[in-house]
């Protein structure tokens, strides 16, 4: 509601139908993150065990969320028919950004790309007369539900690490978007177009591990400009 007062307030100050913004004095609430990040261990401990005990589409899944950084519903929807001119193109379900994706572009952690994950894709089950399917798909070439992605992330998940310990709330596949964005950051790829963000500051949400590095024992280095 805070955000969108502001927003509207914000247009009332353009018109001039006000002289302020009050909404700008209200401080915003503190929200209390729940949700643990995912790291990359975990997350190749998680694939391990889907190799091994998952349908064929499930480390397919972790590994399309991982090079892509697409959401849940983005994944689900992504089909053969979206791979044009070396790229993957992708219409955002929440938000209707259209972001393209080079079939090129490769996650060093995985040693794949978004092209060698999606043959993958391609040829794990069955595909529709005129050779186009759904890239995460049932044998039968049917497509899946949105809550199956989730299960099968919570079912590997808790088979690979245990019982969830600690504060907060176990990591959930959505957390695969964040694992992404931090990792292709650290390679100097442009997350803020990956992830279909209208601003820097919604990228760096993701960025955040929220103290998980700390709880690691890891410095966060800076870096002298090259200029020094």
């Amino acid at each position: 509601m805070l955000i969108e007062a502001r927003d509207m307030f914000a247009e009332a100050l353009n018109y001039g139908w006000v002289d302020r913004n009050p909404a700008m004095a209200v401080r915003p609430p503190r929200i209390r993150i729940a949700r643990r990040r995912l790291t990359f261990e975990q997350w190749r401990k998680i694939y391990a065990w889907a190799v091994a005990k998952s349908p064929p589409w499930v480390p397919l899944m972790l590994l399309l969320a991982l090079v892509t950084g697409q959401r849940r519903g983005d994944l689900r929807k992504m089909r053969l028919s979206d791979v044009w001119d070396g790229l993957l193109h992708v219409q955002q379900e929440k938000t209707g950004t259209r972001i393209a994706i080079p079939l090129g572009l490769r996650l060093d952690e995985v040693n794949l790309s978004v092209g060698v994950v999606i043959e993958r894709c391609r040829d794990y089950a069955p595909v529709e007369q005129g050779g186009d399917a759904w890239l995460l798909r049932k044998t039968t070439t049917g497509q899946l539900v949105a809550p199956s992605l989730s299960w099968r992330f919570e079912q590997a998940r808790d088979g690979a690490l245990g019982e969830h310990t600690g504060g907060g709330n176990p990591p959930s596949l959505h957390e695969c978007r964040s694992l992404s964005e931090r990792l292709y950051r650290e390679h100097g790829v442009d997350t803020q177009t990956l992830l279909g963000h209208s601003n820097q500051a919604m990228t760096d949400v993701y960025n955040d591990d929220r103290g998980l590095s700390a709880r690691e024992g890891k410095w966060k280095t800076l870096l002298l400009p090259e200029s020094i």
